[in-house]
């Protein structure tokens, strides 16, 4: 073997080397297992009825086995800025003023995993936990924005879709309300049951017809707790959504409109997971609408 070969066989096995060396280090401490450094995340997860999705979230804390404690706190974002604390200085602050969590051993993992559902928040909240090991310390933090909301009007929804008026009528009393820190976020209040609300976006776009003008608005997919059947539960959502287009919206004439005053059409398509249960076809009395009072 000559002097040449020899130099590149060192150098491929040096390269090799410390290619193992910088994985491992990227590697330890990161995942619930068997590491030597404490690791700890958090989870946020969306709540359903007859929580409040707005203003409670579920949350699952991960720690590994080299964590000795795990403390958690939240508190407004606001305020955890004012404080001006590095990450390390923060982190001291979570464990002498947080709540110590009562960690359960995860069999699947191999560490340690903790639930909590927090309720009530309005604002923007920061959510931080910190896992424990003598002097040696790792956090994780998520944030939720807690929606708070203010009446425009009331009003009556009254539902234009065959399937739907058999099982919720075709009329009902509801609230149109705005988002405080959010004004194009509307939502018709409990429309469909106690916690569950249809929430729309508005747009930029306007429209004209012979009512007059009017501002577009999106019907993001949601859950409305109604049961069709065997079928099980009923979502909305606009047509653009269904169709994975938005120009079904702008373009094609499948568009949901806000009045002055607040008047509102709404072509939405309603579905279970089997399938279609039917939408607004753009013609008739078949649209949605909400009658402002």
């Amino acid at each position: 073997m000559n002097e040449n070969m020899k130099k590149y066989i060192s150098l491929a096995m040096s390269l090799l080397a410390m290619m193992a060396f910088t994985a491992c280090t990227i590697e330890e401490g990161t995942t619930p297992g068997g590491d030597s450094a404490p690791y700890v995340n958090v989870m946020k997860y969306e709540v359903t009825a007859p929580l409040n999705p707005d203003n409670d979230v579920k949350l699952r804390i991960v720690a590994n086995n080299q964590a000795s404690d795990v403390y958690y706190l939240a508190e407004k974002t606001a305020d955890k800025d004012a404080r001006g604390l590095s990450a390390e200085a923060y982190a001291d602050y979570v464990v002498s003023n947080g709540t110590k969590a009562s960690m359960e051993s995860d069999l699947q993992s191999g560490g340690k995993v903790f639930d909590l559902t927090l309720t009530n928040l309005f604002g923007k909240y920061t959510i931080t936990a910190v896992a424990a090991n003598g002097g040696t310390k790792k956090s994780s933090s998520t944030v939720f924005t807690g929606l708070d909301w203010e009446t425009v009007c009331e009003g009556t929804y009254q539902f234009g879709i065959k399937n739907i008026i058999s099982i919720a009528g075709q009329m009902t009393p509801t609230t149109l309300q705005v988002c405080t820190t959010n004004d194009k976020l509307y939502r018709f209040k409990d429309l469909f049951g106690e916690g569950y609300h249809l929430k729309i976006n508005l747009l930029s776009i306007k429209g004209k017809n012979s009512d007059g003008e009017y501002t577009y608005f999106r019907i993001p997919a949601q859950k409305t707790g109604l049961e069709f059947g065997s079928y099980g539960e009923v979502s909305i959502r606009d047509v653009g959504y269904w169709q994975g287009d938005d120009s079904w919206i702008t373009d094609s004439g499948y568009e949901s409109g806000m009045y002055e005053d607040y008047f509102c059409f709404i072509m939405a398509q309603y579905y279970v997971s089997a399938g279609n249960l039917g939408y607004s076809a753009g013609s008739g009395n078949n649209y949605d609408m909400f009658i402002p009072e």
